[in-house]
């Protein structure tokens, strides 16, 4: 018998994506990011055997009564051998995987920080999908590339005008994890080490409020 923790909130995807939509303001959105790449930056840096996922995306991350996230479903971490080309054995959700991975076979741990597109959905509250050429990817991507503010794109229920240099700072950063540059991208540490900083500050200034 397998006994696991309930956890009452569903998963991300839930939140965001169901056609019940739950209000989630920006202060929680931030932690749950943050608090998912420091649990990703964990399995990558902190445990005796680097541990990578392969599958990162909203419905793999649980949330607790309080909207904690949990990191599930390691069933692909354990099917990838380590350091070794597997081209005819690609899986996972090709929505949320590294190009680079597609094309080598090789998954890394800069293939997990490319899946923290997870980070557009949160701000945007749009789904990413494979199957229209990925469009919430490449809008920000388009912005990034033409120089502009992707303002368009964030969530209304978050855009308001003192939060858009946040949700801008959280679009650039975005934007780096999709770098098709393996080495350019940041790795997870860096990536929950500046989520968790720009919570802090939120914190420190009184700003925060982590009710939905």
């Amino acid at each position: 018998m397998l006994v696991y923790e309930f956890l009452s909130k569903g998963s991300l995807e839930d939140i965001l994506h169901s056609d019940n939509k739950v209000p989630v303001n920006l202060d929680l959105r931030l932690r749950i990011a943050a608090e998912s790449a420091d649990g990703l930056a964990y399995m990558h840096s902190k445990t005796t055997t680097k541990i990578l996922h392969g599958d990162v995306k909203p419905a793999n991350i649980l949330l607790d009564d309080n909207f904690v996230p949990k990191i599930s479903d390691f069933g692909i971490s354990r099917l990838i051998p380590r350091d070794k080309q597997h081209t005819l054995s690609i899986i996972g959700d090709r929505t949320y995987m590294d190009p680079v991975y597609l094309q080598t076979g090789l998954l890394t741990e800069k293939s997990d920080v490319y899946s923290f597109v997870v980070i557009l959905e949160l701000i945007s509250r749009e789904k990413a999908r494979y199957s229209d050429n990925n469009s919430l990817v490449q809008k920000f991507l388009e912005a990034h590339k033409k120089e502009r503010k992707a303002t368009e794109y964030f969530d209304r229920e978050i855009a308001v005008p003192r939060d858009l240099g946040l949700l801008d700072s959280l679009a650039e950063m975005a934007v780096e994890c999709l770098s098709l540059d393996v080495d350019q991208r940041p790795t997870m540490t860096e990536v929950a080490e500046r989520l968790l900083n720009l919570f802090r500050s939120r914190v420190e200034a009184g700003e925060v409020s982590l009710g939905s």
